[in-house]
Formats: structure tokens, sequence, C-alpha cells
């Protein structure tokens, strides 16, 4: 595949020095971008007092850290430096500290496709391009400064795990368009807040146009079209076209998360730093981050109308009162356009019954989220889901059920078809695509 593909976007990394060694790192990057016009370098003001503050004020702040960030002026090379500044720790800091005082850091923002020149910087990285990244970031730091290292001596700070879906590349049957749609009214899971803006038409806040973004104090789940993303703030960009049947779904873990997975690997495996380094975005847990946090919020299953759904549920002959509880669980879903919407209308049993509700729809592969009806679809299959089916068989026939049902789709707008005719093309795929027998 050329555009689908699991793995990490960008990371963060950082490395305490000492306050002599950040001097010195500084000066090298002084005398570096010197010598060779490569690099810019500016400060970041943050917590700085004003050039109209009195001497009072200044001093004040005259041992607060400095900001500056050095990166490339030519073009993006997919790296860049920030380095934070101060003569000491603070004094609560300084007491707990063994060892000598490194109050000071060096941070660095690595986008792996990028650095290493790869044309498609679209696609995820894999644990094949962190190697070829690890290579060309030690050799730019050997340059620049022997005091920046290696980059196995950096811990990470933060790292953008992603999951890019082509909807085409997938033969998903539907518009990316379409497709947010229908993950916008996906699940929002415990502890996490919808980010939201005001909306001058309806004098409401609403979600965002073409991205479904949560967040909480250590990860944020950001999907959104890739394309009209770029097309909004890049419309120059090389990728533009590339992008356009794009879906990419992100999850950024910040640094207390970062730090518990870190802690968990090395407990598990006992390895150094070093392995850390490319345990974290080894490909096992890429795709693990992505599995848990799409589940979570997308859901399992595929869309089907709720015409439709109801008839999958009704041919597993499941006990009358299940049957009714399932159905009940697809009804208001539709009705609120949203799972999220529903958890925070219910309470007590009936809560518990829908989150029971959910997880038995997962089972049966059917997504609680249904497809409007005035779309003239009938069945769109999950994208996770879509993306392993793919990656497991690479061939076409693989998808033959999808493209049957797509043709099926042209056959409809030049006739009327029923109901029961729309299902069973799309019960003919669903059972296709799982290899269950065709009734």
């Amino acid at each position: 595949m050329k555009n689908s593909s699991i793995g990490y976007h960008t990371a963060s990394m950082s490395m305490k020095l000492t306050t002599k060694e950040a001097s010195e790192v500084y000066k090298d990057f002084e005398n570096f971008a010197k010598e060779t016009k490569e690099l810019g370098i500016r400060p970041i003001r943050v917590n700085e007092a004003s050039p109209t503050a009195d001497e009072f004020i200044k001093k004040l702040y005259s041992d607060f850290p400095k900001y500056d960030r050095i990166d490339y002026k030519s073009k993006n090379k997919g790296l860049r430096w920030d380095m934070r500044r101060r003569k000491h720790s603070p004094a609560f800091i300084k007491a707990k500290l063994v060892g000598e005082d490194k109050p000071c850091s060096i941070k660095i923002k690595i986008n792996p496709k990028v650095l290493t020149g790869e044309t498609n910087s679209l696609a995820a990285a894999t644990s094949d391009c962190t190697k070829n990244a690890e290579k060309i970031f030690n050799n730019e730091a050997e340059r620049i400064s022997p005091l920046l290292g290696t980059l196995n001596t950096y811990s990470y700070t933060r790292i953008d795990y992603c999951f890019n879906a082509d909807i085409e590349e997938l033969y998903i049957g539907c518009t990316p368009e379409q497709m947010m749609n229908l993950i916008k009214r996906g699940d929002i899971p415990i502890g996490f807040t919808e980010r939201t803006k005001y909306d001058k038409t309806s004098h409401r806040m609403k979600s965002e146009d073409y991205k479904f973004y949560l967040m909480n104090n250590s990860v944020v789940i950001n999907c959104y079209w890739k394309g009209k993303q770029l097309e909004y703030q890049y419309p120059d960009n090389s990728n533009l076209e590339r992008a356009r049947y794009l879906i990419r779904f992100e999850v950024q873990c910040k640094y207390p998360k970062v730090y518990v997975m870190a802690r968990n690997v090395k407990n598990k495996s006992g390895c150094f730093n070093s392995d850390i380094i490319n345990e974290m975005v080894s490909d096992e847990i890429c795709h693990s981050v992505i599995q848990k946090y799409f589940y979570k919020t997308v859901r399992s299953g595929d869309y089907f109308t709720l015409y439709g759904a109801r008839k999958i549920i009704e041919s597993h002959n499941f006990r009358r009162d299940k049957e009714t509880r399932l159905i009940w669980a697809l009804e208001l879903v539709n009705d609120y356009r949203s799972i999220a919407k529903v958890k925070a209308t219910l309470t007590g049993d009936e809560l518990d019954e829908f989150k029971r509700s959910l997880t038995d729809l997962a089972v049966i592969s059917v997504n609680p989220v249904t497809i409007p009806r005035n779309w003239n679809i009938v069945y769109i299959p999950n994208l996770l889901d879509s993306y392993y089916d793919r990656l497991g068989n690479d061939t076409p026939l693989t998808f033959a059920s999808k493209r049957i049902l797509l043709k099926y789709h042209d056959v409809k707008r030049a006739m009327t078809c029923s109901d029961d005719e729309m299902f069973e093309a799309a019960a003919l795929a669903y059972r296709a695509q799982r290899g269950e027998n065709k009734k």
C-alpha cells in the first residue's frame, strides 16, 4: 500500500545539560550558523519581562529560563532544536538532586520521513525508517557540536502515533467528508473532552470542520481529513493530491503518558535507554496504541443503515430481550447522531445496558453509528479493519465483494431498488468479507 500505513509521525526528545554545557552548545550553534548559513536561531518569548519594566521587575525575571529555537532556514528538514538555558535549578529541585545540577536542556523534534528525504512524507514512519533517521541525526549532531550527543542519549517527551487510511486505496466506498461525518459520531472515552469552537452562524459551540479532536492531560486524539487540512494551511504542498482521500488518526502521547509507557517497556524487557528509544516506536507498540484508541473512539465494526444493521442483528437469532436491547441502542445513536451524546443523556441501569450493547455489537462487527439514509449507501467498511484485511492479503481479490457493491451503487442510480434488495447487496459484501457462507 502506498498511502495507508500505521506508525508514528513525529517524536520529541530531550537531554539535560549543565549551565556550562548549555553555554558551549549554544556557542557551537552560533558558530555553525555563521559558517554554513544553514541554521536560524531565534528566542522564544516565555515568561520574559517587558522592555519597559522597572529594574526590580527585570531583576526578578533575570534568573528565569531563556528559550531559543534553532531550525533550518531553507526548508523543513524534519529536525529542529529548542534550548532551555538557566543559571541553576530552583531551590526545591536542587534540594532533591543527587549529583551535578543540570538546569538546562536541549529538546529535539524529529519527523523521520522528512529527515530521511522520503518523497511520501505523509506515510507513517516505521522501525526501518527510525534506524535511518537515527544515523542522519547522529551525523548532523556531530557536525554541529560534540555535546549534542547521539540519539540514544535523549529521552522521549512526546510521540505522535498515527494511522493513515486512504479511502480509495482501501476501497471504502464513500467520500472523505462522509467518513469524517461517521467518525465524529463516535465515542468520547472517560476523561477526554472534545475541543470545540464558537460557530457564528448557529451561535453555539461546535466541533471543528473535518476534525474530531479529543484531549486529556496526557493524550490527544486527533482524527482529521488530511487533504482538507493541507488545502487550508499549505495549498502549495507537493503532497496535496496524495492526501486528497487520506484520513489521519493521530494519538499524540505527551510526557506523562510517554513516561509511563517507557517505564512499562523497561520493566517488561529490562532494556537499556538505547533499546527503549527503538522499542517505543516499534511496529508492535505503534499498532497497539492505534488499536487501543481507535476502537475506543471510532469503535469497531462496519457501518450499515439503520435498516441494514437491524437485519444483521435479527439474522443472529438472539434471545428476544437481547435483540430488542441491541436495536434500542442503535436507534438511540441514530436519533442523537453520536455515541457520546447518548452516553451523556443516560444514567444508572440504562447507561449500563447501553454500554453492554456497544460490546455486543462489536462482537457481531456492527458499528453503533448508522449511515444516513439520504446518502444512498448501504454499507461502509471499518477503516482500521479494512487496513488489516488489505495488509493480510494485498491483492484486489480480497476486496472483490466491495467492488461488486460499489458497482451495485452505479446500477442503483439508474433504477429503483427496494430496501430488501439494498440490504441483500450489503449483506453479500459483509459475509464475503468475513468468509461466511452465503445465505
